[in-house]
Formats: C-alpha cells, structure tokens, sequence
C-alpha cells in the first residue's frame, strides 16, 4: 500500500463515527479509511470507546428503573469484543471503476453510489459534481498528466483526498491516500506530471491571485 503523510485530524476521526460530519466529509474519511489501515483502525477504536460508552450510559439508566439484581455489561461487552471472528464467510471487498478521457481508475467501492458522472472540462482539469450540501460541494477532480490549477487561495476551505495518482504543489508532494486540508490561509498551484484522480470538498470558489490567472475568477465556480 502507497506510504501515506497526510491524514485527518484525530477531531474529525472522532466526529465521523459519532455521525456528526454532513455526506460530503464523511465520504471524504470513509474514502481515506478505504485507503489508509492507520486511520481505518483508530475510526474502528473510537466506535468501540464510543459503543461501550452508550453501553454504560443504557445499562446504568435500566438499573436505575429496574428493581432487577445489576447486571455488568461493560464486562459482557468487552467479552464480546475479544471473540475470535471467522471470517471466511466473507465476500472479497468489490471494486469499483470510474472512466475519464481515455483512462479507468479503481477507487473505492462507496463511489459506486455516485454512478451517474457527468464530466465539465476546462483545460487540463475536469470535474463532475457528486454531492451539494447548500455551499457544500464535493467532486471528483482528475487533472490530466501535465496538467495545472493556476496559483489561487481558498475563500473558504478546500479538502482534497487523492484516489489515483499524484500531485505537487509548494508545500509538498502528494500520493494516493493523502488527505489534504487547506484554507484561506494557503495559496498554492497544483499540478501533476503523471496526472491525477481526487475526491474533494469546497464551500466556495477558488480565488486566483497571480498574473493572467486573475482572468479565471468569473469562472472559478467551474472548479467549485
């Protein structure tokens, strides 16, 4: 599996399995778990710490109710979760394929849900819009090899989560499995030698900040 850098903050591990993240970043980390053993098994602890919480919390307020001799559930539980498993019942994960121009990338099965892609192209860059969530939205962007986003800044956040390929930018190198968060604060041009797949969340349009680029801000919303 590719070396991963960037990950979630262990906050936003910790708001996905409590429910709390709207669809578009809560794809975003599902993907990146898909991808990533590291954050697969702390998102996997953290639903245990939290499912034996409510565990206690249930069982403490039906002992508070109950005339009946208390029970220790914590203890069962626990007992539960330190079975053996056989898991050789199991289906092998499925796969899943997304076409553009004349390449096909595997991405994570979840994806599968959003089908029905329909591509906008400007340049090098092409975008096909999965989830709006009010200002809320999330893509899949693939760049094309050689391909460039002219230097801009962000005038609110922008999440990019690598499915295939790789890109660079000023502050680093990125790789399939990296989860890059950037905002107002960063200004960066991305671009990518052997072209790029990614997931990504914005909640508003990107703003370029140098030269000629200046000229793509009436259309920025084409990358939003």
């Amino acid at each position: 599996m590719t070396n991963i850098t960037y990950h979630p903050s262990d906050e936003l591990l910790r708001s996905h399995a409590n429910g709390e993240l709207p669809e578009s970043l809560s794809v975003a980390v599902s993907l990146h778990c898909e991808l990533c053993s590291e954050c697969k098994n702390k998102v996997e602890a953290i639903s245990q710490e939290l499912a034996k919480m409510t565990w206690q919390s249930n069982s403490q307020t039906m002992c508070t109710e109950s005339n009946e001799p208390t029970v220790d559930y914590t203890t069962m539980l626990e007992s539960i979760m330190q079975l053996d498993t056989d898991d050789s019942y199991l289906m092998s994960t499925p796969t899943y394929h997304v076409s553009i121009a004349d390449k096909t990338f595997e991405v994570p099965y979840l994806l599968h849900r959003y089908d029905d892609l329909k591509w906008n192209q400007l340049g090098a860059v092409s975008r096909a819009r999965l989830i709006e969530e009010q200002d809320t939205r999330s893509n899949l962007l693939h760049i094309a090899a050689g391909g460039e986003i002219p230097n801009h800044t962000h005038k609110g956040f922008e999440l990019t989560l690598l499915l295939d390929g790789s890109f660079q930018d000023e502050s680093g190198h990125y790789q399939k499995g990296d989860f890059i968060w950037l905002d107002a604060s960063h200004e960066h041009s991305p671009k990518t030698t052997e072209g790029c797949l990614c997931y990504t969340v914005q909640n508003a349009p990107l703003h370029f900040t140098k030269g000629l680029s200046k000229l793509f801000n009436p259309i920025g919303g084409l990358l939003y």
